[in-house]
């Protein structure tokens, strides 16, 4: 996973707006796919966005638990 995705997730978690979040990487081309990620967020319905967001969290998450178990 990239940088700007997991960004872009943990940003997501914390209830930040998607254009901020791609404004703060620099804007859309700078952010690459994390900007295709966060508009995938906007999805009306909150199943696909829910699998998105556990799809970028998941191994951002997992990493964290490594770490605490060393």
């Amino acid at each position: 996973m990239s940088w700007q995705v997991g960004f872009a997730a943990v940003s997501a978690l914390l209830g930040e707006p998607g254009d901020e979040v791609v404004a703060a990487m620099g804007g859309a081309a700078a952010a690459g796919g994390a900007g295709r990620w966060v508009l995938a967020l906007r999805d009306a319905s909150r199943g696909p966005r829910a699998r998105e967001l556990a799809r970028a969290v998941a191994p951002l998450v997992a990493d964290l638990e490594k770490v605490r178990l060393v």
